[in-house]
């Protein structure tokens, strides 16, 4: 009895893993936003890592982001934010690449290294304005259990649902200071 216990068990958890296998491990979240202002009131806002309190992070639950530290400049490469949360994963933000009024390429890293993800600002003229787009790519890799989560929580459509409300702050904030 006990054995066929055991087969049925571990049936299911190679049914899991296989199930897990299956789903991609890749992921990618894109959203863009017109906003009425020049590149040139728009880019501060994103190449500095502090400005993103008045939009990126504006919209998070007040003291979400335990210990906030800044290191290095204070904008383009080499910037760098650093928190904790409240269920003790850390985030570190960091600004690989600046290039002015054009484009600004981050890295996340969650945990110590654990999930890294691309992030790429492109800002492109668009009549009087800019269009801003926010892409990031990242990879889950073999861990099986949070491909599972991000799939069953549509993780790209909820983070891209974030990303649009973000984008839209940044909007207010650049329309106001141009």
């Amino acid at each position: 009895m006990i054995r066929y216990f055991s087969l049925g068990v571990l049936s299911v958890l190679l049914l899991f893993a296989g199930g897990a296998m299956l789903l991609p491990s890749e992921y990618n979240v894109k959203e863009h936003v017109y906003i009425n202002a020049p590149r040139s009131a728009v880019f501060p806002y994103i190449e500095n890592l502090r400005k993103w309190n008045d939009w990126a992070f504006k919209l998070e639950e007040e003291g979400s982001r335990l210990s906030p530290e800044y290191h290095g400049p204070d904008e383009g490469a080499g910037a760098m934010h650093t928190w904790m949360s409240y269920d003790g994963s850390s985030a570190e933000l960091r600004v690989l690449e600046s290039e002015p009024y054009d484009k600004v390429h981050l890295q996340m890293s969650t945990n110590e290294g654990t999930f890294i993800s691309e992030m790429i600002f492109t800002l492109e003229k668009s009549g009087e304005g800019t269009l801003v787009t926010w892409n990031e790519k990242g990879d889950f890799g073999f861990q099986l259990v949070t491909r599972v989560i991000a799939f069953v929580a549509d993780y790209e459509t909820k983070v891209g649902e974030q990303y649009k409300a973000a984008l839209e702050e940044l909007k207010k904030a650049s329309e106001s200071n141009s």
